[in-house]
């Protein structure tokens, strides 16, 4: 077909040449105005429609006819010879063609202001004002890979920072810039990762979250009155590009629900380009109303040499691997929107063969073929694309056969009405199935594989001889081995002009020639339609949450009654041996003794303790990507709940150690640190149903050494570097506050800073602080401070020289929530004492005890412990100290902290006195939810090592094992997080 074609083209066809703006073109090519009609062909017209025996009429990179259409009289005509012709892919997410910007990795000694000098100075991961189009470098090599997956269109973008500016849809192949532009800003480009930005702020996933929501605050702004004030083209770029769709990168599932919160308050549906893993979370995909952009990139299978490193691996990374593949399956099953895209495809060759794999584990062919024309059309707001109906551009592929078959080739991919040949069409498909005799013997001869490169074998009675086949485009060659004849080789050779039915003779291996017949019996028959009937390879469940221990489905609240048990009420009826606590629709509705079962769930809690559920006031756990905004001394405008990982299993570790709720706190890197969540230990809901209802707002305040940057090394720069600059950060900003509430007051059009309403919050005492601290005299300070701008501080957290200041506190207000008997770890906790909680306590202050530590929450009843042994303490207060107490700091005492009725059945059974080291959890339970249960624990240790074992022996023999493209078998560490923590680094110390 090709050299007709190009015959045709050469000779027989009118051109018209006119002059390129501001040159001439260097060759004698005009631009073709050519008629095209492509004639027998199965078209698809769209995703779902197709047509037999079609014609395709084009001119000019439009289609003017398509379908049972005649074929113009002066029409240069292609015999597409059965092939399929389907419209050309469109992928929303290339990033090809676009000069691209060098990453920078982050850097704690960064500066702390844009460093752009221009009008556009907003911060340097926010670059709205850019326009891929204008550093569009049309490299054709770059598209190549493109147009052999069957490609004729693609958004590229330029991928760097937050906001990355406007999106350019361009056609691939051959020709001018300007004439592969078919939109020069097609799309507003977001992600949470700042690119090459050397500012330091955002340094975390939360500050990258309140930096996108503070943007759109400010872009309203300026819309309305800030462009009077000042100019800002990065606003102005922005507020132009936002009407674009506006497509924001993800790096997992979660990611999604937080821009989606982002688009919700902004009154902007994003489309989300996806991870990979949201089929673990299907449902919440499909509540946001996004569409998705999925990329096909799956994790490699683990090497197995190292066993005791593949036993090691995690779960939750065995089960991925085997469900990844399904990501796009799952979706759809939700009726969730999505296009594909070969962004992140490591191997682009591999792409068409990931949408056949697709087709095999449950996706129709519509569905396939909507996503990678349709879908993305709609996305990118171009109804020219995606479908070969009149007037749309002349994007299609030919293909050998259906698309979703294995053997199928793509030949050519006309861009534009402009041909590229992808694979050459051969004149003759030779595949199928014959019969040949040769020395009075029978043979079955079967040709098969792709139509480009077929090969052969030779059979006789199940017995495999050996065959080698080359096709030319005159001659067809065969070398034969037979079966049962290891010596001798036979060779013959094939007019392409007749092959089928012939009797001919080949040579042995001693030159003479033998007869041979060779009779065609039937056609080639594709594998797809032979693997329709096998059975499919269906993969393990999905666990909620996606973690170890989890369940193919999250735990439900019950009604329960507990009895005979001791029960420790934290309320004036003190401990109360042998008596009943009755649960229903997650409250405690009784608490005595005899009470009736009626239909609840009966537990025995004989010879057991019963407690309110532990609640620890200071936690890094379930966050996500970092806990210090350390770009900045004020970070009160992030806030912790933007993080929240709902999969984290210390949750569960933490429920096995009897904790049910704590609050997840901003690091210590600056003065003002983040707003705090508190949460419900809900393990696996979704980050919003793990917050506790109606708790009241608190943020994250620090002192000592780590917001000063004394441990930060070699290249500290921000302010402050002096314990008396702490004071004058927290005097900058409440002072700035009170300006910034007179503006509001006497301007209309005042511009919204998310992080002066967190500081108005707090003089209203609408927001409480909780403080890290440690020495006497910067405890004093704060409290000076609250005192000047007439506000309180709540707690102060850690507070290891608490016991010297223990009075002021006490007058002040201010509740302690200490560590038991840490110390020395550092300079500043020099002089800290095991005494500490209990003279606190003694001094009339609400003493509470934290962890601030992953491992060590699992045991905060034994820290409790601690203050009968060091303070002489009664059980009973020392208890509150990690119940109640914490409570009452959080201003959460009315539904937690005792056993009452009327308050949350947040309920911890344990085996023995709970301040002992010898008692363990029995059960935990959460709004009458149980999350815990020891009973169960074995089992669930026995299905998370049967669920390692499956995948690893399917891992084993799986494709990608045999052809040794796997990844290392080494466990990954989660960084645990503390308050010192900056994001990507992992302390194995326990400093605070």
């Amino acid at each position: 077909m090709l050299k007709k074609l190009l015959s045709v083209v050469s000779v027989g066809i009118m051109v018209s040449g006119s002059a390129q703006v501001g040159f001439w073109p260097n060759d004698t090519k005009g631009k073709d105005r050519s008629v095209y009609a492509v004639k027998n062909i199965t078209l698809y017209q769209d995703y779902r429609t197709k047509v037999d025996n079609a014609v395709l009429v084009f001119q000019e990179g439009k289609i003017v006819a398509s379908g049972k259409v005649s074929i113009p009289k002066n029409a240069v005509v292609i015999d597409g010879r059965g092939a399929f012709v389907y419209p050309s892919f469109i992928d929303p997410y290339a990033n090809i063609g676009v000069e691209k910007a060098k990453r920078n990795d982050y850097n704690p000694g960064s500066t702390y202001l844009p460093t752009d000098a221009t009008s556009a100075a907003y911060n340097d991961a926010i670059k709205a004002d850019t326009r891929a189009v204008s550093s569009f470098t049309n490299q054709s090599k770059d598209f190549q890979d493109y147009l052999k997956q069957g490609f004729g269109a693609a958004l590229s973008f330029n991928e760097d920072g937050i906001v990355r500016g406007s999106a350019v849809l361009i056609t691939l192949g051959e020709g001018l810039s300007s004439e592969k532009v078919i939109k020069e800003d097609a799309g507003l480009m977001l992600s949470f990762s700042k690119g090459s930005s050397r500012q330091a702020y955002p340094s975390s996933l939360v500050g990258s979250v309140a930096l996108l929501r503070q943007l759109y605050l400010d872009a309203d702004w300026y819309a309305k009155s800030g462009y009077l004030e000042n100019k800002n083209t990065n606003l102005e770029a922005f507020n132009r590009y936002r009407k674009l769709p506006t497509i924001i990168e993800t790096s997992e599932k979660w990611d999604v629900l937080r821009a989606d919160a982002i688009g919700d308050e902004a009154a902007t549906q994003f489309v989300f380009v996806g991870s990979g893993t949201e089929y673990q979370r299907a449902k919440e995909m499909k509540a946001t109303n996004g569409t998705f952009i999925l990329p096909l990139e799956y994790p490699k299978p683990f090497q197995s040499q190292d066993l005791m490193n593949v036993e090691d691996l995690d779960v939750a990374d065995l089960k991925h691997w085997e469900l990844a593949p399904y990501n796009a399956v799952y979706l759809a099953k939700e009726k969730v929107p999505f296009a594909l895209t070969m962004s992140r495809l490591k191997d682009k060759n591999a792409f068409l063969d990931r949408i056949r794999d697709l087709h095999k584990k449950g996706l129709s062919k519509e569905e396939i073929l909507q996503s990678l024309t349709e879908k993305p059309a709609q996305i990118l707001q171009v109804s020219s694309l995606g479908n070969l109906n009149k007037g749309s551009m002349a994007n299609f592929i030919i293909v050998s056969n259906d698309l979703f078959t294995k053997e199928s080739v793509i030949y050519e991919n006309w861009v534009s009405g402009k041909q590229n040949i992808i694979t050459r069409m051969p004149d003759t498909d030779v595949r199928g199935d014959y019969q040949v005799q040769l020395n009075n013997q029978t043979y079955d001869l079967k040709i098969k594989g792709k139509i480009t490169k077929p090969e052969a074998e030779i059979i006789q009675n199940d017995k495999k001889g050996k065959a080698k086949l080359a096709v030319a485009d005159y001659k067809m060659a065969l070398e034969l081995k037979l079966p049962n004849d290891t010596v001798q080789n036979y060779r013959l050779m094939l007019p392409m002009t007749d092959y089928k039915n012939r009797t001919t003779v080949a040579t042995d291996k001693d030159g003479r020639s033998i007869p041979v017949t060779i009779r065609f019996v039937k056609a080639f028959e594709p594998e797809a339609k032979k693997e329709e009937k096998a059975k499919k390879d269906e993969p393990g469940k999905i666990w909620y949450p996606f973690s170890a221990f989890g369940a193919e489905a999250l735990p439900t609240q019950q009604d329960y009654l507990i009895k005979n048990a001791t029960v420790w009420t934290n309320s004036a009826k003190g401990i109360i041996k042998n008596a009943d606590v009755k649960v229903s629709k997650g409250k405690i509705v009784q608490v005595g003794t005899g009470l009736s079962s009626g239909n609840t769930t009966v537990i025995d809690g004989s010879n057991l303790h019963l407690t309110s559920g532990i609640i620890d006031e200071h936690t890094h756990i379930g966050l996500a990507r970092g806990v210090n905004e350390a770009g900045t001394n004020n970070s009160g405008e992030v806030r912790m709940s933007d993080a929240i990982d709902p999969d984290d299993v210390n949750f569960y570790r933490q429920l096995a150690g009897g904790v049910t709720a704590a609050q997840q706190l901003h690091g210590s890197a600056n003065p003002v640190g983040g707003q705090s969540s508190m949460v419900k230990f809900k393990w696996g809901e979704d980050p919003k149903d793990m917050l506790f209802p109606g708790a009241k707002p608190y943020i994250k305040f620090a002192l000592g050494e780590n917001v000063k940057q004394s441990n930060w090394g070699n290249n500290p720069n921000r302010f402050p570097q002096s314990r008396g600059g702490v004071e004058q950060a927290f005097d900058f900003w409440f002072t700035r506050a009170l300006e910034y509430e007179k503006e509001k007051s006497t301007n209309k059009n005042f511009r919204k800073d998310l992080r002066l309403e967190t500081m108005l919050e707090i003089l209203k005492s609408n927001r409480f602080i909780t403080c890290h601290s440690y020495v006497q005299s910067e405890i004093n300070m704060l409290m000076d401070v609250a005192d000047r701008f007439d506000f309180r501080v709540q707690t102060f957290t850690h507070i290891l020289e608490g016991y010297k200041v223990a009075d002021k506190m006490k007058k002040h207000g201010a509740n302690a929530s200490t560590f038991s008997d840490w110390w020395a770890y550092k300079e500043e906790v020099r002089e800290a004492i095991p005494y500490n909680a209990a003279l606190l306590l003694q001094a009339g202050v609400n003493v509470a005890i934290n962890s601030d530590d992953a491992e060590m929450a699992r045991r905060l009843n034994q820290e409790a412990g601690k203050a009968v042994k060091y303070g002489n303490v009664p059980q009973e207060e020392a208890w509150k100290m990690v119940t109640l107490n914490p409570a009452k700091m959080l201003q959460i005492d009315h539904r937690v902290g005792s056993i009452e009725p009327g308050k949350d059945a947040d309920l911890v059974l344990w085996t023995d006195n709970p301040l002992s080291i010898y008692a363990t959890v029995d059960k935990t339970f959460v709004d009458g939810i149980l999350y815990f249960d020891a009973a169960q624990q074995q089992r669930k240790d026995q299905m998370v090592k049967d669920e390692k074992n499956r995948i690893i022996q399917k891992m084993l023999f799986s494709e990608d094992a045999g052809k040794g493209n796997t990844q290392s078998a080494e466990k990954k560490q989660r960084v645990l997080y503390h308050c010192d923590t900056l994001e990507g680094e992992e302390h194995e110390s326990h400093s605070h």
